[in-house]
């Protein structure tokens, strides 16, 4: 009988352990969004909104998307306030009739903690190599510790990172200088959690190239192949903020997908169809949620490029790549040899907005999408091209019935790639690995290449879904083909996608210069259409296309600083000088540096005789392209004391 009673309540044990736990309304908040998951058990319509604490006015958020497997609703409040007290409301609705109302309350992060000390990082104790690896070290959260760079990092190759952190919280890391390191510059693990590191410069981390083998894959002196070594690898750790950091010139090299071997002895063999493999600017490892990269600039270089400047890891899971909760936004991300960024994996509300991407093979990757919504609104992706200057798509996505379940929405980019926009490339196996599903509304999509090119398929298309997917909804786009004489695009999706579409080419101030703000006569003035909480301050009757709005500044990532320039872009020819000027506004004074990455010292000279920003001034730079010997490619940045950069593409033909 005993036995019996046991045997039942180990059962009973069993089954509530398996029970699932009942969700709850919750909140997770960054600097500037906040994700919201609200339970849809017994409701088929979700409406949010959100105030902040203490006024009147409700705004409506944009409409959930609902995951059925889970039955939950998911969405994110986007372009809040810092350091401020919000309400948020979800009105649930079943059979058309109001059925409940939920509320919560969330206050966004600060960007200046109370700190409650401050350390400085000589003060730590170094690895024989030089490295250093801090554990065991607790701010809390009304009273972080600051760690200040009052002496340079440089690390030899003993030890996986130059800087390793781990059992640390409530810790800022700035104005560090990190040099080194086996694998990474800066590497945080599990049990890392609220740090920041801010106005930091990493550079000359991980493994060199020694050789390469039969599939032109790089190989350090020890004949492991070269990848994923990162300036930043973030391995599980949460609520992690880049800020403001230059990440430059890494030891290792990143092969193109087709090339010729040029080290070792396959050298001047060929090959094709080889996954780029090389170091990342960041490679995020299964993120505990709460990640922000704001504001930085990943740079890699034409003889130094990254395979993806920002990659993520375990593309199929639902903690692969940022998985949740996360933002990737004012950064300049550049010269890679696959994406700028790579999403695949979770991508439940994460946001990735006003960034400024050029010079890789692709743009964002997205494929698969396992568990959603994303968010991708107002980047400028342009300039595209791997180091052979091959390119193949802005948005690639895919994953097919097993692994597409979330949604992408894409809101207000400016596209510019030759090679098209939106394109299901594939991922995992099956006839319609190509699906993907996505949301667009106000972009510009401007390719320039003939359709159908036999060397890819969606080639030169704007759009090009190839299973018409119905859960795909595609309008108020601009379509353009620049290669066509009427300037129009083409797509490929369901049956009544841009029904309210623009097809014809944009007409940009001086896209020459790189200038991507819209002329008055642009086809695209007043065609868009409002989208809550994403598109909703605007001039006239209608939102405009594209990533910038009438009368906004022209310096583009999006960053807080009052400075334009009158070219972005500069193509030059040796031994002819050129010039940029930046105009100043209301910026406080502060030094200046010009910096590049390290190929670009030995064929470019830039001179100006200013050492300040000074408020209502101007600066003109002198620029000077010397012979190389190799493509001259490369973008100079003018940093401010505080890490706020104005970047600028210099070609010299």
């Amino acid at each position: 009988m005993n036995l019996i009673k046991t045997t039942l309540l180990l059962l009973l044990v069993a089954c509530i352990q398996c029970t699932p736990a009942k969700q709850q309304f919750t909140v997770v908040p960054t600097f500037e969004s906040c994700s919201v998951y609200i339970p849809g058990e017994n409701s088929d319509e979700c409406h949010i909104a959100y105030r902040v604490k203490g006024t009147k006015e409700w705004k409506n958020a944009f409409t959930p998307f609902y995951d059925k497997e889970n039955r939950e609703y998911r969405v994110s409040i986007v372009r809040l306030q810092e350091d401020t007290t919000y309400e948020v409301k979800a009105t649930l609705f079943k059979e058309g009739k109001k059925w409940k109302e939920l509320t919560a309350g969330f206050h966004t992060w600060s960007a200046n903690p109370t700190i409650a000390e401050t350390l400085p990082l000589s003060s730590f104790t170094r690895n024989s190599d030089g490295s250093l690896k801090i554990e065991n070290l607790y701010g809390s959260p009304n009273g972080w510790i600051k760690i200040t760079g009052d002496s340079p990092l440089r690390a030899g190759d003993e030890q996986e990172a130059a800087l390793m952190i781990d059992h640390c919280k409530y810790l800022i890391f700035e104005n560090l200088d990190v040099q080194g390191g086996r694998r990474h510059g800066i590497q945080t693990l599990e049990h890392a959690q609220d740090i920041r590191f801010i106005n930091c410069e990493i550079s000359k981390w991980g493994r060199k190239s020694e050789k390469q083998n039969i599939n032109g894959h790089y190989l350090d002196k020890d004949g492991n192949e070269i990848n994923n070594d990162g300036g930043f690898t973030l391995y599980k750790s949460k609520n992690i903020v880049v800020e403001r950091c230059f990440i430059h010139d890494p030891n290792g090299y990143t092969n193109p997908w087709n090339s010729t071997i040029e080290l070792g002895e396959y050298k001047g063999t060929p090959y094709t169809f080889s996954h780029p493999q090389g170091p990342n600017a960041v490679y995020i490892m299964e993120s505990g949620g709460g990640c922000v990269l704001r504001y930085n600039d990943f740079i890699g270089s034409q003889t130094h490029r990254y395979n993806d400047p920002v990659e993520g890891w375990q593309n199929r899971a639902v903690e692969g790549g940022f998985a949740k909760d996360a933002d990737i936004y004012g950064n300049v991300i550049a010269f890679g040899q696959d994406d700028a960024i790579e999403l695949d994996g979770g991508q439940c509300n994460v946001r990735v907005y006003e960034n400024r991407m050029e010079q890789t093979y692709c743009g964002i990757s997205t494929a698969p999408n396992r568990k959603g919504p994303s968010y991708i609104f107002n980047n400028v992706i342009w300039n595209m091209g791997n180091s052979l200057g091959l390119t193949g798509n802005a948005i690639k996505n895919g994953g097919g019935d097993e692994f597409t379940v979330g949604t992408h929405y894409l809101f207000n980019n400016t596209i510019i790639h030759r090679a098209g926009g939106m394109v299901g490339v594939g991922y995992g196996n099956g006839d319609r690995r190509e699906l993907f599903n996505a949301y667009t509304r106000n972009n510009i999509f401007c390719a320039d290449m003939p359709v159908n090119n036999p060397i890819g398929k969606g080639r030169g298309y704007a759009i090009y879904d190839k299973h018409e997917n119905e859960l795909c909804d595609f309008d108020y786009d601009m379509i353009a083909n620049l290669h066509e004489t009427d300037g129009k695009g083409c797509i490929l999706a369901v049956k009544g996608s841009e029904t309210n579409g623009i097809y014809g080419p944009p007409a940009f101030t001086d896209i020459q210069k790189g200038i991507l703000t819209l002329q008055p006569n642009d086809p695209g003035i007043g065609k868009g259409i409002p989208i809550n909480n994403f598109m909703e301050n605007y001039t006239g009757d209608a939102p405009h296309l594209g990533a910038f709005s009438p009368g906004a500044s022209s310096l583009f990532p999006v960053r807080p600083i009052a400075i334009e320039a009158d070219k972005y872009y500069i193509k030059m020819t040796t031994n002819s000088p050129a010039y940029v000027t930046l105009h100043v506004g209301d910026e406080a004074e502060s030094a200046f540096t010009i910096r590049m990455s390290e190929d670009m010292e030995s064929w470019l000279n830039v001179e100006t005789e200013q050492t300040k920003i000074q408020p209502h001034s101007k600066i003109k730079l002198k620029l000077t392209a010397h012979e190389a010997p190799y493509t001259r490619n490369g973008m100079i940045f003018l940093r401010l004391t505080n890490g706020f950069s104005v970047p600028i593409t210099v070609v010299a033909e």
